[in-house]
């Protein structure tokens, strides 16, 4: 499964976006699909997109299985530090 990012637009912030992707992810990873999430075009992502979205079901697979079955690609340096900035702050929750 990809999930192209571009489609839903160059810059991405609203938790109910992440919250519709993650849906989508989280039924790719119940059915142990390989899931390739492609940033090309995002410039720019919130924290609160990148907690409902990635941590959340980070969270809910854990770390083996999400390491094993979601790649990212083409996401900026901007993004990739919120992504982990958000895995952090869910992983400080816990």
């Amino acid at each position: 499964m990809e999930i192209i990012l571009k489609e839903t637009g160059q810059i991405l912030g609203l938790r109910e976006t992440g919250s519709r992707l993650r849906k989508l992810l989280e039924t790719g990873l119940a059915n142990n699909e390989i899931i390739l999430i492609d940033f090309e075009g995002v410039e720019s992502i919130s924290s609160s997109f990148a907690d409902e979205f990635i941590a959340k079901s980070f969270m809910k697979v854990g770390k083996e299985k999400f390491s094993e079955y979601v790649k990212i690609k083409n996401a900026n340096d901007f993004v990739r530090v919120i992504i982990n900035s958000s895995l952090s702050e869910r992983l400080k929750r816990k």
